[in-house]
C-alpha cells in the first residue's frame, strides 16, 4: 500500500552525494510538517583521515543515532565499515525507524511510505527495520554480515 507521500528532489540529490561524493556520512529522513514528502531533516559529514579503520569510519554511527528520535518515525541511510578475510568492505544501509513510542498512524505511514523511498534511492541492498536502539547495535550488525560473506 503505497501512502501518496512523494519523495523530494533534495533527498535524491543528496542520495547521490552521499553515495558519489562519500563527502556526508549519513542521512536522516523524515516526512515534511504537512506530510506531502519525505525530505532530509538531518546529514553528518564524514570526518575520517583516508587512512582510518573501519571502526573510526563508523564512528559516525552513534551520532546517527542520536538523530533518531524516541517517539517518532525516520529514515536513515548510512555507510557501514567491516573487514573480512578478504579485506576492507563498505556498505550501504537503509534504517526504518518506527520505535514502538511513535504514534501508530505515524508508524503506518513509515511503513506504507518506505517501498517509494527505497525505490527513488537506487543501490540500496541492506535494509534495517528498527524499533528500538537495541536493533541498531553496530557490533551485531557487521557480525551478521560478515557471517554471511
Amino acid at each position: 500500500m503505497a501512502s501518496g507521500v512523494k519523495v523530494d528532489n533534495s533527498v535524491i540529490e543528496k542520495f547521490h552525494d552521499f553515495k558519489i561524493k562519500k563527502t556526508t556520512g549519513y542521512l536522516v529522513l523524515g516526512f515534511s510538517d504537512d506530510i506531502s514528502k519525505i525530505v532530509v531533516l538531518n546529514e553528518g559529514v564524514n570526518k575520517f583521515a583516508p587512512n582510518a579503520t573501519a571502526a573510526e569510519k563508523n564512528k559516525k554511527w552513534a551520532e546517527m543515532l542520536n538523530a533518531l528520535p524516541a517517539n517518532d518515525v525516520r529514515y536513515a541511510i548510512i555507510d557501514i565499515f567491516y573487514d573480512t578475510k578478504e579485506g576492507s568492505r563498505t556498505e550501504i544501509f537503509f534504517i526504518s525507524w518506527a520505535p514502538d513510542t511513535a504514534a501508530i498512524k505515524r508508524k503506518m505511514l513509515c511503513a506504507s511510505s518506505k517501498d517509494a523511498l527505497k525505490n527513488a534511492l537506487q543501490g540500496i541492498r541492506n535494509h534495517i527495520q528498527a524499533t528500538c536502539k537495541a536493533d541498531l547495535d553496530l557490533d551485531a550488525i557487521i557480525s551478521e554480515k560478515t557471517k554471511s560473506k
